[in-house]
């Protein structure tokens, strides 16, 4: 596997900042990722490029439930000013996934995370300590 120049890290994030520029408009019009120029070519694949999004999606979710761990937070709260903070991306991937296997699988592992961190299965969490940011995932 070819690795990955800055232009062409450049090229993939201009595709994914068009096509959530499109999801502001409409969601469902935005899936038509033939229509954003270079986006099957820098991607391979409709799927790659929602598994893209729902990375940025989970990025910063995860950074979101730590801190809410941190704070004491419910972790629902933090997801739902996420989402209210992303509505574009988070309106994407929940159309995208009526139709786009791969990412109802990502989605799973998301799941998986808010429940590792609703349930504290976070390593580093409860009486062993440790701040949020060196926490990690543990088997659920």
């Amino acid at each position: 596997m070819a690795e990955m120049s800055w232009n062409d890290f450049r090229a993939r994030r201009a595709v994914l900042d068009e096509v959530l520029a499109r999801a502001h408009v409409d969601p469902a019009l935005a899936l038509r990722f033939d229509e954003v120029p270079g986006a099957i070519q820098l991607f391979g694949s409709a799927d790659n490029i929602l598994l893209a999004l729902q990375h940025r999606w989970s990025n910063h979710l995860a950074a979101r439930l730590d801190q809410a761990v941190e704070d004491g937070t419910p972790v629902n709260a933090a997801w739902r000013a996420l989402a209210g903070e992303q509505p574009a991306l988070r309106a994407l991937l929940d159309t995208a996934a009526a139709s786009s296997l791969p990412l109802r699988a990502s989605q799973r592992d998301e799941q998986r995370m808010i429940e590792a961190h609703t349930t504290g299965r976070v390593s580093g969490s409860g009486a062993t300590g440790g701040s949020a940011r060196d926490r990690r995932m543990t088997p659920v």
